[in-house]
């Protein structure tokens, strides 16, 4: 083993430094090595070796040999030779540096009691260097002067620091930035550009962004042509790509984004990749598109907008597209919009898929957030079943991973788990498996921290919904003194009710058993007399379930001033504390179906009316609240059909208003043509449970002539059917399939070039077929008229059988037309649709 006098870090540094101006001096100013060596006097051949003969006798060699060629002799006749006793300066200290470093040091020696035992032997083994000789090698080494001293690339003063003259241009810009005069900031950086000087980037981006802020397009390309002369950089890409987000027609509507996707395939053509977070804007605002219009008046043209099932799919396409384009590897936000897109799939969650994309982020080292932790456990808790179980799994692990909240108070698989989104994700589990004391907890732990919205108690009131009390009056035993009485059944007990609000069509049927003592429940929202305890038992029957709902939903409407009760009357527990929460028609379509399933339809009624009527709360309902009522009464009870019919009738008024406004399009309306389906086939229900077959027949014939069955497909888009001409009787019955469903930018790229006429990703993740067609007008199925034609079958009604077959039929045609035509099925020219 060596060892050395010196430190290592010194050693290192001074040997650095030498090969450093060794391999310098060497490799590139070979020349310059020169002019330390002395000028010797050039040393000239003789007469005599210069002979041609003299050469030849020299390199004579004898036969059959084999001449070798000495790749390390050169050959030359040089200009000048140096002595041989020349030392230069750097060979000379590189041999005092290599000494101290090749000194051999024995063990024994470094030994303390070897030391102690022989103090002359390290005189004798050591080579010594005093204080004076080490620092005067220091010094040679130090200020040996380079042969080429590196090149130093210093900034000048315009580029590395701003003049005062660009100082108070920046100022004055910003000021009037603040001011929001930018028609001034910008004529201040035209005229820095104009004076010779290139202006600062950071200034030119805080105008651009303020103009993609705004969604400005026109002024925003116009100022970028005037003042950039190169290629934009990574920032104005991204900047330009937001201007097309926030165009007011695609970012206040929800719109599909298409000509922000263009932009982007075009700068991908160019060489010029966008960054990811600019991928990010796109897919992020691809997922927040609103459903495509079905009105009949927009659903039946070419043109019709792209909807949500489109744009889910886009989404995923050009996030596979960014990866072989351009970003091979996402970074945990775009991770986290992706895993939580798998939540919210448009037709079930895709809890697998999420996991996939979990497991391949922590491969990639990827260390994941708060924002992608709360990505799983929605993706998890919204699929439901057996996956809430790994969503409080995944809560935990959050838990550990950055800490949390201790609370006295609730379940130990979720001790200590906080954040608004945490609970929201946990309660759409909770509601979708009927767990009712763990949404209890967390909507405890919400209160407490002050965290309550309007989301977490959408699906506290679901959960209440689903929930299923233990006692059931039916089931208990009565004991008298003197006998006892068998338990007894109440009627109408084992007829399945199921719950008709939006949210709980995947949650576990809700029970129907429903206690007399439901009927008696209080509706008077003003009434708190009998105010629950919300202990730590869940109700144990329907009534107290209602109750504690109700509870709930009149602190509401205490903190948004719709009652005059005052806080002081309200009893400690969950209630303590301000529910920050905006009544909209999601939630109280979430607070009435706690009332569909758990209380009558009489009770329902009331409470309806108090809620959406004028002489109520007077609160505005959307198509789905009457939806959710319709159907209720038609899963009514037989003692209460009377009710339910008319309270249909009722409902159907209102809902005529709304139908009507939805099909001319006059009004923005939440109604969608499946909703439309829904209500019809409930009413036609309620009818026939109350034997008006006549009344469902001419329901029938109503929805065929306001939504016929040509309405599925589209208009012939013929040159000649423009013409003023009547058109004759052929041309009449036939027509032309011009459907035209996967416009250009959904369909698949067939040249590894991205044309710029219709950019498209290169690869894509949907299938070939493409996303469901959301922009079907509402039709006609047998399963929705199944009850109607086995009552017209038992009254031997044969021309209604008839009519009602040909009805399904058409329909059915028509739908299988319009299929083939999305699929690029051939279909003949003319040929008959019906």
């Amino acid at each position: 083993m060596q060892k050395t006098i010196l430190p290592l870090g010194l050693l290192d540094f001074s040997l650095a430094h030498v090969q450093s101006l060794k391999w310098g001096c060497h490799s590139r100013n070979l020349h310059q090595a020169v002019a330390l060596a002395p000028s010797p006097a050039p040393s000239f051949e003789s007469a005599e070796e210069k002979t041609v003969f003299s050469r030849r006798r020299g390199r004579r060699r004898a036969p059959g040999t084999l001449a070798t060629r000495d790749s390390g002799k050169f050959v030359s006749s040089p200009v000048f030779k140096l002595p041989k006793s020349f030392t230069s300066p750097m060979s000379e200290l590189e041999k005092r540096v290599l000494a101290l470093q090749t000194t051999q040091v024995p063990l024994d020696v470094l030994h303390p009691q070897s030391l102690e035992a022989t103090p002359d032997s390290e005189a004798v083994l050591l080579p010594r260097y005093t204080d004076e000789e080490l620092f005067s090698m220091y010094e040679d080494l130090l200020e040996i002067p380079l042969t080429q001293q590196p090149v130093e690339v210093t900034k000048s003063s315009e580029e590395g620091k701003d003049t005062q003259a660009m100082i108070e241009v920046r100022q004055q810009v910003c000021a009037y930035m603040r001011d929001g005069d930018l028609v001034s900031a910008e004529s201040a950086i035209e005229s820095v550009k104009l004076s010779g000087v290139t202006p600062p980037e950071d200034i030119i981006n805080g105008v651009l962004g303020y103009h993609a802020l705004q969604g400005d397009i026109e002024r925003f390309e116009r100022f970028m042509a005037n003042i950039l002369t190169g290629k934009p950089s990574e920032t104005q890409r991204d900047l330009h790509i937001k201007l097309y987000l926030r165009d007011p027609g695609v970012f206040a509507s929800r719109a599909f984004p298409t000509r922000a996707i263009d932009l982007l395939h075009k700068y991908e053509a160019s060489g010029l990749h966008a960054p990811m977070k600019s991928y990010t804007r796109i897919i992020s605002s691809l997922f927040s598109v609103r459903p495509s219009p079905s009105p009949p008046s927009i659903s039946s043209t070419p043109d019709v907008p792209l909807g949500r099932l489109a744009a889910h799919s886009q989404a995923w396409d050009l996030f596979a597209h960014m990866r072989y384009v351009a970003h091979p590897t996402p970074d945990a936000h775009l991770y986290a919009v992706m895993i939580r897109a798998c939540a919210s799939a448009p037709l079930s969650p895709e809890p697998e898929r999420a996991l996939d994309l979990w497991t391949e982020m922590l491969d990639a080292g990827i260390v994941p957030t708060k924002g992608t932790y709360d990505a799983v456990i929605r993706a998890c808790a919204k699929a439901g079943g057996e996956w809430v179980h790994e969503a409080i799994r995944f809560a935990r692990q959050m838990r550990d991973r950055f800490g949390g909240g201790s609370s006295k108070v609730g379940d130990e698989d979720l001790q200590g788990v906080t954040g608004p989104r945490t609970w929201t994700a946990l309660l759409d589990g909770c509601k979708r498996v009927g767990d009712l004391g763990r949404a209890r907890w967390i909507l405890a732990e919400a209160v407490r921290a002050e965290g309550l919205n309007e989301e977490m108690m959408q699906h506290m009131f679901h959960a209440y919904a689903a929930y299923r009390p233990p006692f059931k009056r039916g089931a208990t035993r009565i004991v008298d003194d003197e006998a006892d009485v068998a338990p007894t059944t109440l009627p109408d007990q084992r007829e399945p009710l199921a719950g008709a609000t939006e949210g709980l069509s995947d949650l576990p049927s809700v029970s129907a058993d429903i206690s007399s003592d439901s009927d008696a429940v209080l509706t008077d929202l003003s009434h708190m007399d009998t105010m629950p305890s919300f202990s730590h038992l869940p109700p144990q029957s329907p009534g107290e379930v209602i109750t504690e709902a109700r509870a709930l939903f009149d602190r509401i409407l205490q903190d948004t001033n719709l009652t005059s009760h005052s806080s002081s009357n309200v009893p400690p527990g969950p209630l303590v504390g301000k529910f920050n929460v905006k009544l909209t028609p999601r939630l109280l379509n979430a607070y009435m179906s706690v009332y569909y399933s758990h209380a009558s339809i009489e009770s329902a009624r009331d409470v309806f009316e108090r809620l959406f009527s004028s002489c109520g709360f007077g609160l505005m309902g959307d198509s789905r609240t009457y939806v959710d009522a319709l159907e209720k009464c038609a899963l009514a009870r037989p003692r209460e059909r009377d009710i339910a019919g008319k309270w249909v009738d009722e409902l159907w008024t209102r809902w005529e208003e709304l139908e009507h406004q939805w099909v001319s399009g006059v009004t923005e309306t939440t109604m969608t043509a499946r909703l439309v389906e829904r209500a019809h086939a409930a009413v036609r229900r309620v009818h026939l449970l109350n034997n008006s077959v006549d009344r469902a027949i001419a329901l029938v014939r109503t929805f065929m002539l306001r939504y016929p069955p040509t309405a599925l497909l589209p208009p012939a888009r013929n040159p000649s059917s423009a013409r003023v001409d009547a058109p004759s009787q052929d041309a009449t019955n036939k027509r032309r399939i011009t459907l035209f469903a996967k416009p250009p930018i959904l369909s698949t790229r067939t040249v590894l070039s991205n044309p710029s006429a219709t950019p498209r990703p290169l690869v894509r993740l949907t299938s070939a077929i493409g996303p469901p067609d959301e922009r079907v007008p509402p039709l006609l199925s047998f399963a929705d008229v199944e009850l109607l034609h086995a009552r017209l079958v038992e009254q031997g009604r044969g021309k209604e059988v008839g009519f009602l077959k040909w009805a399904c039929k058409a329909y059915e045609g028509a739908l299988r037309t319009r299929r083939e035509a999305v699929l690029g099925a051939r279909i003949p020219v003319g040929e008959d649709v019906q």
